[in-house]
């Protein structure tokens, strides 16, 4: 009969070998973690940081600040929402204003959104200060975006970002425009 039982293990023995077990497997656990915190801190390649496809670049903020009039500012980027990334092709009205500082803003009319056009030269005088003028309901803009006839708000302005001689927007942020004094 004592040949079909394996031998008896004390409750030492057993405890024993137990802790020597859960020590190796802690052991090679923690071993494996801190090789791979390791070979993270040491890394010699720092990743680069892209900047986000909603930050878009304008120009060079030298050429930009030598704008006398209103100029059109093309820009490209990307809109990621959710599982979504969207190409996004646009452009904004850039000039400096009596303070010397970059006034850009946005095409869009703050009544239905229909992208508004620079009057042509001849129809600009009269002291109105008409300058944009919106194609879908007649709405009149000054060259600083106010709104000086047809709707309540001016147009939609951002907040120029200038790093390395370079000038850039994000399109998500957009400022709301001034209301018009009546």
């Amino acid at each position: 009969m004592n040949e079909r039982f394996p031998k008896k293990i004390s409750r030492r023995s057993f405890l024993s070998t137990s802790g020597k077990l859960a020590l190796g497997a802690t052991g090679i656990m923690a071993g494996s973690a801190g090789l791979f915190y390791y070979g993270q801190v040491t890394r010699k390649q720092k990743p680069q940081q892209e900047r986000p496809g909603n930050i878009v670049e304008l120009g060079q903020f030298s050429q930009l600040k030598a704008i006398k009039d209103v100029e059109k500012a093309n820009y490209e980027g990307t809109i990621q929402d959710a599982w979504v990334t969207k190409a996004v092709n646009g452009f904004v009205y850039v000039r400096n204003d009596a303070n010397g500082d970059l006034l850009i803003m946005s095409p869009a009319c703050t009544h239905l959104g229909c992208s508004i056009n620079p009057v042509p030269e001849a129809q600009r005088g009269g002291g109105k200060g008409l300058f944009f003028l919106c194609p879908c309901h007649a709405a009149e803009f000054d060259p600083s975006g106010n709104s000086v006839k047809g709707v309540l708000l001016g147009l939609d302005t951002y907040k120029p970002i200038i790093s390395d001689n370079k000038v850039y927007i994000d399109i998500l942020a957009s400022i709301k425009g001034q209301l018009r004094k009546l």
